[in-house]
C-alpha cells in the first residue's frame, strides 16, 4: 500500500526518528550499526555492557550478528526480507523485546539499510535498574555501633564492581560521620576468595589514608585457614564484642552500667 498525502518539507527522516519514543537503530546493508535514536541509546546503553561494550558510541560500527546466537541463520532471514519481520529476541537471558525489522530502499527499489525497532524492552530495562540499586541497598548496609564507629557486614564475594561501589559508599560514609574506627564483619563468609580479599585489602588501605582505623571482625576458625595465605596485615577479632572491648582500652574507656542496683 502506498502512502497519501504530501511530506512536509520542514520535516526530515531525522526529525521523525529522533522524536518517536521508541528504542530505534539504522544498519546498512551488511548489518552493521550506523544510527542509534537517543531513546536507544539510553535504553540499550547500560545493556551493552552485557556484550563487553563499556561505551555506547562503540557500538556503531558494530554487525549485528554480535547479538545473535546463531549469525548464520539471521543474515538468511535479513536477505530474504523483503518487508517488515517482527521477532522476539532475547538479550543474554535477561530481557525479552520485540524486534521489528524493515529493509529501507532507494528510488530505484535496491535494499540500501534497515530500521530496527525494539518494543518493550524500556520497562523491563528501568525495572530491573530499580530492582539493582534496591539489591544493591540491602546487600550493603552501613550500621552505625557508636557516634564515631561504623560496621559494615559483608555478605556474599565481593566482584570488581560491587567492590568499587562499596569502598565509595564506605569512605563517603566515614568521611561524613567522622569515624575514627570502621568495622568490617566476615561473620557470615566461610572461607575468603581472591577477589573478596583484595577488595577488602583495598578498601582497609583507603580508611587508612582518610584517618579511619579499619578492624576486621567475625574470623572464624574456618576463615583462618583462608587467610594465612594471604599477607594482609590486618588486625583482626573474632566477635564485635572483643573488638569494642579493644577500642574502649585502646581510648581509656570503661564501660558503666545504667542499671538500677536491686533493692534489699
Amino acid at each position: 500500500m502506498e502512502s497519501i498525502g504530501t511530506f512536509p518539507t520542514h520535516l526530515s527522516s531525522y526529525t521523525i526518528l529522533e522524536g518517536i519514543q521508541e528504542t530505534i537503530i539504522i544498519a546498512d546493508i551488511h548489518y552493521r550499526i550506523q544510527w542509534m535514536n537517543s531513546k536507544a541509546v539510553e535504553i540499550l546503553g547500560p545493556l551493552m555492557k552485557l556484550y563487553g561494550i563499556n561505551d555506547i558510541h562503540d557500538v556503531l560500527g558494530q554487525s549485528m550478528d554480535l547479538f545473535h546466537s546463531s549469525p548464520g541463520h539471521q543474515q538468511h532471514v535479513m536477505q530474504e526480507l523483503h518487508s517488515t519481520h517482527r521477532a522476539r529476541i532475547n538479550i543474554k537471558q535477561r530481557y525479552v523485546a520485540e524486534t521489528v525489522i524493515h529493509p529501507v530502499y532507494n528510488e530505484n527499489g535496491d535494499k540500501q539499510a534497515y530500521l530496527l525497532m525494539l518494543l518493550d524492552v524500556t520497562t523491563q530495562a528501568k525495572q530491573a535498574e530499580r530492582n539493582q540499586a534496591i539489591i544493591d541497598e540491602l546487600s550493603t548496609p552501613l550500621l552505625k555501633i557508636w557516634h564515631d564507629i561504623l560496621a559494615l557486614p559483608i555478605v556474599g564475594s565481593l566482584d570488581d564492581v560491587r567492590g568499587k561501589k562499596l569502598a565509595e559508599r564506605v569512605l563517603e560514609a566515614c568521611v561524613k560521620e567522622g569515624a575514627r574506627y570502621f568495622l568490617i564483619d566476615l561473620s557470615s563468609l566461610k572461607e575468603l576468595d581472591d577477589h573478596s580479599g583484595y577488595h577488602i585489602h583495598i578498601m582497609a588501605e583507603a580508611l587508612r589514608l582518610i584517618g579511619t582505623r579499619c578492624l576486621i571482625v567475625g574470623i572464624s576458625p574456618e576463615l583462618v585457614q583462608s587467610l594465612v595465605h594471604y599477607d594482609y596485615r590486618w588486625t583482626t577479632f573474632s566477635t564485635v564484642q572483643q573488638c569494642i572491648a579493644y577500642i574502649m582500652k585502646e581510648n581509656h574507656m570503661t564501660f558503666t552500667s545504667t542499671k538500677s542496683p536491686s533493692s534489699k
